[in-house]
């Protein structure tokens, strides 16, 4: 068999593995963040929320914004 190109390939022309869109899937997030989908998930919790990035929840689909996730990793910055 060839190789066929999937029609759907999340990999932009800088190389990256993340969908070029503007909001994220948990599991897209986690990758580009570099923590793992269950530490943002932990972070989705009530009591821990101040901690994590922000989120968008809608009928039980939890997206990030790119913009958030970058202010967020902004913020662990050491100077």
């Amino acid at each position: 068999m060839k190789n066929q190109t999937k029609a759907n390939d999340n990999t932009s022309s800088k190389g990256n593995t993340w969908p070029n869109s503007a909001y994220l899937r948990p599991a897209e997030a986690a990758q580009y963040t570099a923590h793992s989908e269950s530490t943002l998930a932990k972070l989705r919790m009530r009591h821990l929320r101040e901690r994590g990035p922000v989120f968008i929840k809608r009928g039980g689909v939890v997206l990030y914004r790119r913009a958030d996730l970058d202010t967020w990793l902004a913020s662990f910055l050491v100077e």
